[in-house]
């Protein structure tokens, strides 16, 4: 039977991994439960990353997967197939919460995608960065029970603009460690009022040979680790009162300009591409898994595109 040329929209995503063996790492959700899950895990995991590229509540994805084609090829959802519903979808992140898989699924994403030689392994710089995301309840309000609104496990995020003028965000912070190329290697999800630099050392990837980052990483003791480490510091500098940045420094921070400003790749696609400018759940364990979900599926969606523009293939053995 023919297919569609609009239902081979996500070969390419399909192609760039072993599904399976992302499959195999939440076989834990189910594993002090009797009988089968309702539905294949790798079908709820990959009903996730469509609502992630396709900006998707779970009600709009549990819509989206009743009648669209493609996203049920992808699922490998049969025509007569039952549909998860938002409640089962709900239900399914929160094991991903309980069981602090996310980690581990990157990780997996990754490491296929370096066996491909589409993720540089060696040789590479790593480049951090954070930035804030409106949490989903921030204003001042209360609800029915006389409780204020706002996310208790967010934080205030205050910040200078280029005017000078400070500017407030109840938050929480997202901080990745990503390479040149703008996949994601390390991620973490703080309160808002969590300095930049306190998880520096969370997203060190331990074979860097660079590391870029912003003026709010630099410090004597930074500095000091790095040369521990061997790591090239390609940390900007920043001026303290009676000491401003002298004309050296100044001209060094434009030259690591230009390779840091990669770090906010992701945040452009979190917030731009994503829709993910606003958290959409509530708490620290539910937003650190959700956002590194996205991590996942912007490596993937990147990964299939240099499969796709680069022909990355595994070198074929001779002899």
């Amino acid at each position: 039977m023919l297919v569609h040329p609009s239902l081979h929209g996500l070969d390419d995503t399909e192609a760039v991994l072993d599904w399976t063996k992302l499959e195999s790492l939440m076989d834990e959700i189910y594993a002090s439960k009797t009988g089968c899950p309702s539905y294949p895990l790798l079908t709820l995991l990959r009903s996730f990353l469509l609502g992630i590229w396709y900006k998707l509540s779970d009600q709009q994805l549990a819509s989206s997967l009743a009648r669209d084609l493609l996203f049920r090829r992808f699922c490998r959802l049969e025509l007569s197939s039952d549909i998860p519903d938002a409640t089962t979808l709900g239900r399914f992140r929160q094991q991903l919460v309980d069981h602090d898989l996310w980690e581990r699924l990157l990780g997996e994403v990754n490491r296929q995608l370096e066996d491909k030689h589409i993720i540089m392994s060696e040789g590479r710089v790593n480049i951090i960065d954070a930035t804030p995301v409106e949490a989903a309840q921030s204003g001042p309000g209360t609800g029915v029970d006389g409780k204020p609104t706002k996310d208790g496990e967010a934080g205030w995020h205050v910040k200078q603009d280029s005017r000078g003028k400070l500017k407030s965000t109840y938050s929480f912070s997202v901080h990745t460690g990503v390479d040149e190329d703008g996949f994601i290697h390390h991620q973490t999800v703080t309160p808002g009022n969590v300095h930049d630099s306190r998880e520096r050392d969370t997203l060190l990837l331990g074979d860097e040979i660079e590391l870029y980052a912003d003026a709010a990483y630099s410090s004597a003791e930074t500095r000091d680790k790095l040369v521990r480490f061997g790591i090239k510091d390609r940390v900007q500098r920043k001026g303290y009162r009676n000491h401003p940045l002298s004309a050296v420094d100044h001209q060094r921070n434009k030259e690591i300009a230009v390779t840091r400003s990669g770090g906010e790749r992701p945040f452009a696609t979190f917030k731009r591409l994503y829709g993910l400018a606003r958290t959409q759940f509530i708490g620290l364990g539910k937003n650190l898994t959700f956002y590194g979900l996205a991590a996942m599926a912007s490596n993937i969606r990147k990964g299939a595109k240099f499969l796709t523009l680069y022909d990355v293939r595994e070198p074929t053995p001779t002899g």
